[in-house]
C-alpha cells in the first residue's frame, strides 16, 4: 500500500468514526426533543384543564348571581337587606375569582 491509499484509509476510519459519533448524538437529541414535546403537551393539558375548570367555576357564580338577583328583585322589604348582603358578598367572590383567574393567565 502506498502512502496516499494508507493516509486515505485512516483519513476514512476517521470520518466513519466521526460520523458514527454524529449518528448517536443525533438520536440521543432526537430522544430528548420527543420527551420535552410529550411534557409540554401533558403541561399543556393540565394547564388548559385547570382554566377549563376555573371558567366553568366562574360561569357558575355568574348564573348564582342571576339567581339571587331575581331573588332580590322579588323579595319584600325585609328580605331585601339580607339578600342584598348576601349578593354583595357573591359579588366580592366573583370579582376575587376573576381576578385570580386573570392572574393565573398572565402567568402563563
Amino acid at each position: 500500500m502506498t502512502k496516499t491509499q494508507d493516509y486515505a484509509e485512516k483519513t476514512k476510519a476517521h470520518i466513519d468514526q466521526i460520523a458514527g459519533e454524529i449518528e448517536k448524538l443525533q438520536a440521543r437529541t432526537d430522544k430528548v426533543m420527543e420527551e420535552l414535546r410529550a411534557e409540554y403537551d401533558r403541561k399543556l393539558r393540565e394547564i388548559s384543564d385547570e382554566y377549563d375548570r376555573k371558567l366553568q367555576d366562574l360561569h357558575g357564580s355568574e348564573q348564582d348571581m342571576g339567581k339571587k338577583i331575581e331573588k332580590i328583585r322579588i323579595a319584600g322589604s325585609g328580605a331585601f337587606e339580607e339578600m342584598k348582603a348576601g349578593a354583595d358578598l357573591a359579588i366580592a367572590d366573583m370579582k376575587n375569582a376573576a381576578a385570580r383567574a386573570k392572574d393565573k393567565f398572565k402567568e402563563v
